[in-house]
């Protein structure tokens, strides 16, 4: 059985467990990412199968696969925290034990509209694009069927992505160590190596993913929950891929290794600004850590 809800106080904690070693998240994570890469390996066959995207580019199908293998990894997170380490598997989603759909609604409003503000400034503004990426020209041969795959599954994409790094991983980091400035450093390390380190990302762009990442977790840990984490990574993959489809840069988006300083900085902005945003809606929402006090 999951310990119950009332002996564990904060989101950081949730998976230390009387009912299970302490070291059993160290297995635990590597049993994710053991279901995540077989998975991915069954999904990318599939459509490797059906269509191979020639060198550089990227298919509407061959978006979606890459969004499956990451949307993999909400059930995958969720069965392990479950059996292997003995805890309701709605506590990875918040100390309420499920998505708060109110704040998930607020957040979302909030890091679209940040989204929309910094494309505007980017576009007019002249700002430099990562490398491959461009201001204008045509839309990609599939740019309806990319956007619809964009709107349909990359919202679940990057709630995969933060049930891993900023569900599980935290949690596992709370369970490991007492500090939550090593929990939040730690996995924000991971979750920007995961998406390469030098030469496959510059340090630029290293630099944009780490902010990103170190905000993600200092939202977790405030707010009690994924909700805000998954609002600005969902609206940052969204406005991006609709924007790649209408450049005709899909394959330049999901492989993106550099990025202008310039670029980066406004988009360091962007995150921090929606922290702020969030910490103040988390306020008027009434949302804490406390698994005691946080609303149901």
């Amino acid at each position: 059985m999951a310990a119950p809800v009332e002996s564990r106080r904060d989101y950081l904690r949730l998976l230390r467990v009387p009912e299970a070693p302490t070291w059993f998240v160290v297995i635990g994570a590597f049993a994710i990412l053991t279901g995540w890469m077989i998975a991915s390996l069954v999904i990318l066959s599939v459509q490797m199968g059906i269509r191979k995207d020639p060198e550089g580019t990227v298919s509407w199908l061959g978006l979606l696969a890459t969004n499956l293998t990451l949307i993999v990894l909400i059930p995958l997170c969720m069965l392990v925290a479950q059996k292997l380490n003995r805890q309701a598997p709605g506590l990875l989603s918040s100390v309420a034990g499920r998505l708060r759909w109110k704040p998930l609604l607020w957040f979302a409003v909030a890091a679209f509209a940040l989204e929309l503000l910094m494309l505007a400034v980017i576009q007019f503004g002249d700002v430099g694009l990562a490398t491959g990426e461009r201001h204008g020209g045509g839309m990609a041969p599939d740019a309806v069927a990319v956007i619809v795959v964009t709107l349909l599954t990359s919202s679940f994409q990057a709630a995969g992505e933060e049930y891993f790094f900023r569900g599980y991983l935290l949690q596992a980091m709370g369970a490991l160590v007492r500090s939550a400035v090593i929990a939040i450093l730690v996995t924000t390390v991971l979750f920007t190596m995961a998406h390469g380190i030098w030469p496959w990302q510059s340090p630029a762009l290293f630099v944009d993913r780490f902010v990103f990442g170190l905000v993600a977790a200092y939202l977790v840990i405030r707010t009690g929950g994924l909700e805000a984490s998954i609002a600005a990574h969902a609206a940052n993959n969204v406005v991006t891929f609709v924007f790649a489809a209408l450049t005709d840069t899909v394959g330049a988006s999901l492989g993106v290794k550099d990025a202008p300083w310039s670029l980066v900085t406004v988009d360091v902005v962007k995150f921090v600004a929606f922290g702020a945003v969030a910490l103040w809606l988390a306020r008027r929402l009434g949302l804490t850590s406390d698994v005691q006090t946080s609303p149901v």
